[in-house]
């Protein structure tokens, strides 16, 4: 399947550092690519008026993007790739983009682990191909590595 696009994207919260956070954030790549992707910051207030910033990282060269995507999948461990596989559905819109979350800390610290909560990276893939194929061409790719 052809990955067209990757994005990940994190916030960091006043209580934490910045460039902790951008470290996360860049783990879920590549060596490789970690040098050359460029962090887009956007500053927000919170609620009462707490400093947050959404960083992210896009990669849209369709073979770089295949190496980020090619580099996730194979540092995630069995469970989370059997869990993936089983939720394949919910995690793909209609456009063939797939929708993982994984742990900003075990990022920070170089393991990719899928967490369903909030303090995360939210990596988007878009693949080329609507919602079915790019399911049934993950099912497989995930199978063959099951």
């Amino acid at each position: 399947m052809r990955v067209l696009r990757v994005t990940a994207k994190t916030y960091a919260h006043a209580t934490e550092d910045p460039g902790r956070v951008a470290r996360a954030l860049l783990n879920v790549l590549p060596e490789d690519l970690r040098g050359k992707a460029r962090i887009r910051e956007q500053r927000f207030k919170g609620h009462y008026g707490n400093p947050i910033r959404l960083m992210e990282v896009l990669i849209d060269e369709p073979e770089e993007a295949s190496l980020a995507w090619e580099w996730i999948l194979s540092n995630l461990d069995d469970l989370d790739r059997r869990h993936l596989l089983a939720t394949l559905e919910e995690r793909v819109d209609d456009n063939g983009t797939l929708y993982i979350r994984l742990d900003k800390q075990e990022a920070f610290h170089g393991s990719l682990r899928i967490l369903e909560g909030d303090d995360v990276v939210r990596v988007s893939v878009k693949f080329r191909g609507g919602k079915r194929r790019v399911i049934d061409g993950l099912a497989r790719e995930l199978g063959a590595r099951g």
